[in-house]
């Protein structure tokens, strides 16, 4: 089974898909980094030089590179979902959690990160809260196709982490053979 993570940037799912690939046994893979070890070079390099099309090329090819055979915890990226083949396969090949965090909150984790994030850097703090919030609300029809929601504003990872486990418990259960 693959379990795939979705997000607007910052959620946690990353860290979040590490961690719940440590309880679970699963593997775990990660687009973002799997496309930086492809090229080479960070992501902000692949902007800087690539452009954004580029990337989300690379992208799409990652997350297709990831075998469904075995169980995969795979964090996305936080545009992956966005472009509907990306979403098709996902829909295909496993399952998907959309870890939901309000505009405001991820302005709170990406306000001293934006550097980091080549759509973030160089925004004052009013361009980086209309920025979350616009390109919150273009995504938002995307992620909310994920099979399950966790509303998760100001949650724990351990928190996530668990609501995660009891999704997959139900759908593991779904597959169980039930007696008579």
């Amino acid at each position: 089974m693959i379990l795939y993570l979705v997000g607007f940037m910052g959620c946690g799912k990353s860290s979040i898909g590490r961690r719940l690939a440590e309880r679970t046994g699963f593997a775990f893979a990660d687009t973002d980094r799997m496309v930086e070890e492809t090229a080479g070079r960070t992501i902000p390099e692949i902007f800087a030089t690539d452009g954004e099309a580029a990337f989300r090329a690379m992208e799409s090819a990652a997350l297709r590179s990831i075998s469904d055979e075995g169980n995969t915890i795979v964090a996305t990226g936080g545009g992956t979902p966005c472009n509907p083949e990306n979403l098709a396969w996902m829909k295909a090949h496993g399952h998907s959690v959309y870890i939901s965090i309000t505009a405001d909150y991820l302005y709170r984790i990406l306000y001293t990160r934006r550097q980091r994030r080549p759509k973030l850097a160089g925004l004052n703090d009013e361009e980086l809260l209309r920025y979350i919030r616009t390109t919150l609300a273009e995504r938002e029809p995307y992620y909310t196709q994920a099979s399950a929601t966790i509303e998760c504003t100001g949650a724990s990872d351990r928190y996530i982490i668990d609501h995660i486990l009891f999704y997959l418990d139900h759908l593991t259960a779904a597959d169980r053979p039930t007696s008579r």
